[in-house]
């Protein structure tokens, strides 16, 4: 694999930790990706968001997402559980890296701090 393959599909996790180290700021919960009562959890999302799964599937799955599009086709989608202090900081979250063909090739489970 070449280094230029990997910088591209490595760079959306990257840009989205780097956000992470920003500080907490408030979830909007009406925002996209912000899961709700009654959603899955995130265990169940993560299962759903598989490695081969389409955006279809996720979607009907787990409704719609924050999205981040990125020039070279890729794209990360990223779901929500608030925290009980409602901050991004304490949120979980599910990340969900799509190749430029809209499968799914990572999913990954973050949980929030306390």
């Amino acid at each position: 694999m070449s280094s230029l393959r990997i910088a591209r599909t490595l760079a959306p996790l990257i840009l989205l930790a780097g956000c992470a180290l920003l500080g907490p700021s408030s979830i909007d919960d009406s925002g996209p990706g912000v899961m709700r009562t009654g959603a899955p959890s995130p265990a169940a999302a993560q299962a759903a968001a598989a490695p081969g799964s389409t955006k279809a599937q996720v979607t009907a799955a787990l409704g719609r997402a924050n999205t981040i599009h990125f020039d070279s086709g890729w794209e990360v989608w990223v779901y929500r559980w608030p925290g009980a202090d409602r901050s991004t900081r304490g949120a979980t979250e599910v990340v969900v890296l799509f190749d430029p063909q809209g499968t799914v090739k990572k999913a990954r489970l973050r949980r929030g701090e306390s």
